[in-house]
């Protein structure tokens, strides 16, 4: 995860070399490209749960089944994204509140991610698939095939070099469609000579409702999560036009180097939801809760890291992107101000991670749905009137800590969801030795 981020990183650092416009473009077509890898990751998130407990259940076909219906989604996920390309992607650039000129720009970037995003969706679903039968190694070696084939090519299409002709920043966008086309290759080859658990015979498919229903039963939650973020993004990129191209271009920055620190605990997440799937699956509800509370610890930790590199560090990461320093001011505000809260982070991610895992999809859904909508979304409405651009910044800290808040709500909900009838009553929570010998016993590594 920590590699596939650098996806992001290695477009923003070498765009940002063509000037601050240029990256402001990209940083305004960064919620329809995240609207692409957040269906495909939702969609994963499904698959990898519904999997995860099928062959916790033992049912190998089944499984099978479910994982050809993958395949089935990624060709019409990728069909649909050609359609919105070729139809409706100008009325979508209208929508978001696109800059006149940085319209021609977004649109012909967009169109070749667009086109291509069938190599975006395969390694994201069909990796999914494989993390559900608990293989994370294969999904990292395709995702660093990936990067260094981004690394070697984006300086090569955007600037150019010999008798290939620079083609500024959609070159970046060539360059991510041919990298992604490549690990599509690769987890279709690894998947036909690597078959752990499942065969992937194609006579074990046959379509079915039921096994769309159970794949968006914690799909579809998700994707919605993700939308409402994609939507809540780009109001805010709208907000931000008010302050010019730097304020959009620092966002740009602080978005794509957060998602980089995020990159732990998002793996952590990957390694987390077979695990949690495969005990509720077989009915281990204590190993369920072992997960829950070992991962915490573990992505507190990263986030903890994060917050400490972020808030110290701010001037040198803003500096390795742009020498402008009107962007490094605000990108260090940003920087500083956007992350106050980070450290409750990691949890956060993780409950979402257990609720997707055992099928509670609906339970994720409501709380990230109160996150962004009543949280940030009237934060970065109100407070910039009150603090300017700084009250942008400000709306990341304080949804945070208003989401951390009613993480406890939620997660005494989940735990309690967890308990085994009759094994534990809520006199033996009151019992200080016996909640410590638990928690320690849970936390030995």
């Amino acid at each position: 995860m920590l590699i596939y981020s650098l996806f992001s990183l290695v477009d923003t650092f070498f765009v940002a070399r063509l000037g601050t416009i240029s990256l402001a473009a990209l940083t305004f077509s960064v919620p329809i490209q995240v609207c692409l890898v957040s269906i495909a990751s939702a969609t994963g998130v499904g698959l990898t749960s519904v999997i995860a407990r099928t062959l916790g259940a033992g049912d190998l076909k089944r499984a099978d089944n479910i994982a050809w219906h993958g395949v089935l989604i990624c060709i019409l996920y990728g069909l649909m994204a050609i359609v919105i390309a070729r139809f409706y992607l100008s009325d979508l650039l209208y929508l978001v509140g696109c800059k006149p000129d940085l319209f021609l720009m977004i649109k012909e970037y967009l169109q070749i991610i667009l086109f291509g995003s069938i190599f975006i969706f395969i390694p994201i679903i069909l990796g999914s698939v494989i993390q559900g039968e608990g293989n994370t190694f294969l999904p990292m070696i395709v995702a660093l095939t990936g990067i260094l084939i981004n690394v070697a090519l984006d300086p090569l299409l955007i600037f150019g070099f010999g008798p290939v002709k620079g083609m500024g920043l959609n070159g970046s966008a060539l360059a991510t469609v041919l990298a992604q086309m490549i690990c599509s290759l690769q987890v279709i080859t690894a998947i036909a000579n690597n078959q752990d658990h499942m065969d992937w015979r194609l006579r074990h498919f046959k379509f079915r409702f039921t096994v769309i229903h159970d794949i968006f039963k914690v799909g579809f939650p998700t994707i919605i999560m993700e939308l409402v973020g994609v939507f809540v993004m780009a109001v805010l990129n709208k907000v931000l036009i008010g302050y010019g191209n730097h304020g959009i271009a620092a966002l740009g920055i602080f978005l794509r180097s957060r998602s980089l620190f995020y990159m732990p605990v998002y793996g952590l997440t990957q390694g987390a939801m077979p695990i949690a799937g495969f005990a509720y699956g077989s009915g281990n509800l204590d190993r369920v809760k072992e997960v829950l509370v070992k991962t915490s610890v573990l992505a507190a930790f990263f986030t903890i890291g994060a917050f400490i590199v972020m808030q110290y560090n701010s001037h040198w990461i803003i500096g390795l992107f742009s020498k402008d320093e009107t962007l490094i001011s605000l990108g260090m505000s940003c920087m500083r101000l956007g992350t106050i809260f980070m450290p409750f982070m990691g949890p956060i991610v993780i409950l979402y991670t257990v609720l997707q895992a055992i099928g509670k999809g609906a339970a994720a859904m409501w709380f990230s749905l109160i996150r962004n909508l009543l949280f940030f979304y009237p934060l970065i409405i109100i407070l910039p009137q009150y603090f300017g651009i700084n009250g942008v910044w400000l709306a990341f800290s304080l949804s945070e800590l208003l989401a951390f808040i009613l993480s406890v709500f939620f997660f005494i909900w989940l735990w309690r969801q967890l308990q085994v009838k009759n094994k534990l009553r809520f006199i033996m929570l009151l019992n200080l030795h016996y909640l410590w010998k638990r928690t320690t016993d849970w936390l030995k590594f």
